[in-house]
């Protein structure tokens, strides 16, 4: 729904809603406008990440394929179908990866979709809450994906580096380590300012 649509349909249902509450009509718009304001931003950076997103897995999964049949025609030329089926798991791994990265994108997106649910209040709590459940988890999917994720990267895409194991064990640590938190960094910027926005706006209503 547009935003100049939900903000009439919320116009409309404001009286039944509000008509026991001490918010002057004056306020009340005031809170609705910055309300689908901060709902249109969030919804719009999301389509932007998911549009991203679905762009960079296609063309990882295009290096992919590439990358399987060369190793495919490799492997059958010097006999070595172990090094195919290793090659088979950091694979699978890596498309688990990419249909978490297109799960999370298109779900994020409907998350901040503008509806026309009847109670402006329940409506704005149910957003709130459904969006803190799912970066939960996200990140705790992806606190056990990076390290599998990063290792088959490592071992499919590097193969002409060869660490011990322990040091590429560190570095899928490390590499986990520094996209969880520059993620958390990037939606506590992005998203969560504006979700203690809307949390301000839902008390408001709340009274």
């Amino acid at each position: 729904m547009e935003l100049d649509e939900f903000k009439a349909h919320w116009n409309i249902i404001q009286d039944k809603e509000f008509q026991q509450q001490k918010i002057s009509p004056e306020e009340l718009k005031q809170i609705i406008m910055n309300i689908t304001d901060t709902l249109s931003q969030m919804h719009q950076k999301s389509v932007y990440w998911r549009k991203l997103g679905t762009t960079t897995i296609r063309i990882l999964i295009g290096l992919l394929a590439a990358l399987f049949l060369i190793i495919l025609i490799k492997s059958i030329y010097l006999h070595r179908l172990t090094d195919l089926l290793e090659a088979v798991v950091y694979l699978v791994i890596l498309i688990l990866y990419c249909i978490v990265t297109v799960w999370a994108g298109k779900r994020q997106e409907q998350i901040f979709t503008i509806n026309n649910g009847g109670n402006v209040k329940e409506t704005l709590k149910q957003t709130i809450t459904t969006f803190k459940r799912f970066y939960l988890k996200v990140n705790t999917i992806c606190l056990f994906l990076y390290p599998a994720y990063y290792y088959a990267v490592i071992k499919l895409l590097i193969p002409y580096w060869h660490p011990s194991q322990q040091t590429v064990f560190i570095t899928c640590a490390i590499a986990t380590a520094v996209s969880l938190i520059a993620g958390h960094w990037y939606y506590k910027v992005k998203f969560f300012k504006k979700l203690k926005s809307l949390e301000a706006n839902l008390n408001l209503l709340e009274g």
